[in-house]
């Protein structure tokens, strides 16, 4: 595992250039009936503003695991049945949008997927979702990394904390990450985040895509390994392909 995040790196090439800009239709080599709808604002919004590698990556796992059933039950490794999706540092919103467009399309199960990011990327990520004709299967949220969490990303047990504000809902049962680890100074935020979203006995799976590219990526998931185990996947079609592209999937396991 320590090979996939500290070697290597010294004959990277930069990230790749703004090749997308404006709309984007992307099927996945038709995986997708009705190609995702993706506006691009060219970094505008900063570099959450187009489409990653590692994104990319998670729509094709999602795509291949599922079928017209309900979400990843074609994944080996799963038993569980997701509603409540929630995706950190979405940018675009590209891999929230795609388990929309399939729970309006496909699964029709009550999945709600939450598309998140900072306050200036909410606009964008809202744009996609209407682009896209989503709006009752995914909500654009401001969520800060290393922030107290909203009560609607909150553990069950974070909810009660003001009775008279409790309401029965849908517990977070699957975090997406893709290209979240880009960023040394965001590192403690981001475990943070990922810490408070998966207190308590029965945490939720969470799915990173990841592409190494700097040196200092590795100190993240050295880190981490104090609460979580990381496994990587490789049971995929494509696996092969990103691997060359130096993007990986990992699910991340609370201790």
């Amino acid at each position: 595992m320590d090979d996939i995040f500290g070697s290597g790196f010294d004959d990277l090439v930069v990230a790749r250039p703004l090749e997308h800009l404006g709309n984007s239709d992307l099927s996945f080599g038709g995986r997708l009936k009705n190609p995702l709808k993706i506006h691009e604002d060219g970094g505008e919004s900063g570099c959450g503003g187009k489409v990653w590698i590692a994104g990319e990556l998670l729509c094709e796992f999602i795509l291949e695991k599922s079928n017209s059933d309900d979400l990843l039950n074609g994944w080996a490794s799963n038993s569980k049945q997701f509603r409540k999706i929630v995706e950190l540092g979405s940018g675009t919103g590209l891999v929230g949008l795609c388990i929309g467009l399939l729970e309006k399309n496909n699964f029709h199960k009550d999945i709600d997927a939450y598309i998140t990011d900072i306050d200036q990327i909410v606009p964008l990520m809202k744009q996609n979702i209407q682009l896209n004709g989503i709006e009752n299967e995914v909500s654009a949220e401001e969520l800060w990394w290393g922030e107290p969490l909203r009560k609607t990303f909150a553990p069950s047990e974070h909810s009660r904390d003001k009775e008279e504000d409790f309401r029965e809902e849908k517990k977070v049962d699957l975090i997406l990450a893709a290209d979240c680890v880009y960023l040394e100074k965001a590192f403690p935020l981001l475990e943070k985040t990922l810490l408070d979203l998966t207190e308590g006995e029965t945490p939720p799976t969470i799915l990173m895509a990841y592409r190494k590219r700097r040196k200092a990526d590795k100190h993240f998931f050295q880190k981490i390994k104090k609460n979580f185990d990381i496994v990587e996947i490789k049971d995929f079609e494509k696996y092969e392909y990103y691997l060359k592209q130096r993007t990986h999937l990992f699910q991340l396991i609370r201790q």
